[in-house]
């Protein structure tokens, strides 16, 4: 009988109007090649974050859905409002 833990990218979602990346995880226990209990986790990634999409192995599907003018619109509307 052998136990192991293993951690499992095994979701990966585009929402949102500015395409946010969502990453799950599984945190597998694991005896005998059989998952004995597992949990999530997830992070997300909001446009523009290439460095955090690369952490997540997700730089490509970034590139992809990121475009320069949704960028350019998410910018702006993280802007402040002045009067």
């Amino acid at each position: 009988m052998s136990l192991s833990k293993k951690r499992v990218q095994d979701k990966i979602e585009i929402v949102g109007e500015f395409k946010t990346i969502q990453v799950r995880y599984s945190d597998q226990i694991i005896e005998d090649g059989k998952v004995l209990s597992e949990t999530y986790y997830r992070d997300s990634i909001q446009c523009g974050d290439i460095q955090k999409a690369q952490e997540h192995n997700v730089e490509g599907i970034a590139n992809v859905v990121w475009t320069a003018n949704l960028k350019k619109q998410y910018k702006e509307v993280l802007k402040p409002i002045h009067n």
